[in-house]
């Protein structure tokens, strides 16, 4: 089967289980390349390769989806609307010992939205 990634941006999260109390979140989002074609995007918690807990997944998160047919094999937080959900979803920073000075964790980008990491060059 052939692999897609695409990027989405989160614009209604419909609910969080699934069929039987799974582990799962179901969303609407648009293709960051197609704003007006909306996608019914239902992600397992174990696809989520930097968020720990689906129950963080908020409107206007912005998300890289890998496909392998039609199937969602791993979904990974890019940013979000607010500097506070983007920290919640992605959890505690661990640090690798003492740091040799100050480093970004997290950026608000031009268009509002807050990423992870430092300001690319």
């Amino acid at each position: 089967m052939s692999e897609q990634i695409k990027q989405y941006l989160v614009k209604e999260v419909h609910n969080f289980g699934g069929f039987f109390g799974g582990d799962t979140v179901t969303f609407t989002a648009v293709p960051a390349d197609a704003p007006d074609a909306e996608e019914e995007l239902t992600v397992d918690e174990q696809a989520f390769s930097n968020v720990s807990d689906r129950y963080t997944i908020t409107i206007g998160m912005l998300l890289e989806i890998k496909f392998v047919g039609a199937r969602v094999e791993q979904a990974t937080l890019l940013g979000a609307t607010t500097h506070t959900e983007l920290r919640a979803a992605l959890g505690a920073v661990e640090l690798d010992g003492p740091l040799d000075g100050l480093h970004i964790l997290s950026h608000q980008r031009e268009d509002g939205l807050w990423v992870a990491g430092e300001p690319k060059k």
